[in-house]
């Protein structure tokens, strides 16, 4: 009679000793790591550093911007300026310029002329905006071209959109990575281990991604209520835009103030530049001037589908659509008291009593 014997039934029906769960359960774990590494492989294209450069340099304007004989991106205007024109000169910087925006009637000063426009007609005056961003441009440089531009340009409203990178010197998102990017990069190229697994550089990449983004907020929050180093750019930003608020008034002209938020965390639980939008905006109302803030009209929106590219935080056309909306009603209460001043108004400091919409 043949047949296994009890023992060895015995030590089957025990099933695997712990050494071979532990066994199973590593090779599981290696055929995990495995198929996460060649997928890795297969969707991996360029470190994301790399990645951001790119795509800055790509995503310039492919046709040629349109510049006026001043240098802007606008129209020549006519001077003098002919009877019954209102005119609002933006100043700003490349969000206000529109970088990454190749239409230039997607751009929020152009649309804020062509709604403006039919609301005035009606009235006789005919609505010119100039888009007066600079690229790269600091409130300094908004001081000087007021004093080149005013006296041509003859405008009834000046509006200096104020983003927040404007009161810093962080300079743009792409030029404050570059101060770390060379440290990324030789660390990246010392680790055997991020040369050598893909699984590994992803992973390494988004922890990069994430400090870079932690470190910037942190630098932002700081160059307005950190120590007189750190903000050191804010106060001559303020000292400058009230030198802007006088030379407007010296050419008869209207000052706003437009405070832009930086696109992102927008749909968080809190919005990582609250207080500084908050703190520019007072500083607006101290002054007695109009003062707009944009960030309730974003906020609540998925950052992420108003930038002109997954690495480039300036607004695309939606972005410019949203602030366009906010800002029309705030030029037109501007422009509106500006058509027919009362002598209260003459005489009396401007109070911020305009539409926040």
């Amino acid at each position: 009679m043949t047949g296994r014997s009890p023992l060895r039934k015995s030590a089957l029906s025990r099933g695997p000793t712990p050494a071979q769960h532990l066994a199973l359960l590593a090779f599981g774990l290696l055929l995990g790591l495995l198929a996460a590494e060649l997928a890795c492989r297969l969707l991996y294209t360029t470190p994301w550093y790399e990645g951001l450069l790119d795509d800055q340099v790509r995503r310039e304007p492919t046709q040629a911007v349109h510049r006026n004989s001043l240098g802007l991106r606008d129209i020549d205007y006519a001077s003098p300026k002919p009877p019954g024109a209102k005119r609002v000169l933006f100043l700003g910087d490349s969000f206000t310029f529109g970088s990454g925006v190749e239409r230039d009637d997607a751009i929020f000063p152009e649309l804020v002329e062509q709604r403006l426009a039919g609301s005035f007609r009606d009235k006789g005056w005919e609505v010119e905006a100039m888009n007066g961003g600079i690229p790269g441009s600091l409130t300094g440089e908004w001081v000087d071209l007021l004093s080149r531009v005013g006296p041509l340009f003859q405008p009834d409203v000046v509006v200096a959109v104020f983003f927040l990178r404007d009161g810093t010197s962080l300079s743009s998102m792409l030029d404050f990575f570059g101060a770390i990017r060379n440290g990324i990069v030789r660390r990246n190229r010392e680790s055997a281990l991020y040369r050598h697994s893909y699984l590994w550089r992803t992973f390494r990449d988004r922890l990069d991604r994430e400090q870079v983004s932690t470190d910037y907020s942190r630098g932002m929050n700081l160059a307005y209520i950190g120590d007189e180093g750190q903000t050191r750019e804010w106060t001559k930003a303020r000292e400058n835009l009230k030198r802007l608020a006088a030379m407007s008034a010296d050419l008869g002209a209207r000052f706003g103030l437009v405070v832009f938020p930086v696109l992102a965390d927008l749909d968080g639980s809190r919005y990582p530049f609250d207080h500084v939008c908050r703190l520019i905006a007072q500083f607006g109302h101290e002054q007695a001037w109009p003062t707009l803030e944009l960030l309730p009209s974003y906020l609540g929106r998925d950052a992420t589908k108003l930038w002109v590219t997954p690495y480039n935080q300036h607004p695309n056309e939606l972005g410019h659509r949203i602030a366009a909306d906010a800002i029309v009603p705030f030029v037109k209460g501007l422009l509106d008291g500006a058509t027919a001043p009362s002598p209260a108004e003459e005489s009396a400091p401007e109070q911020p009593v305009y539409p926040q919409a």
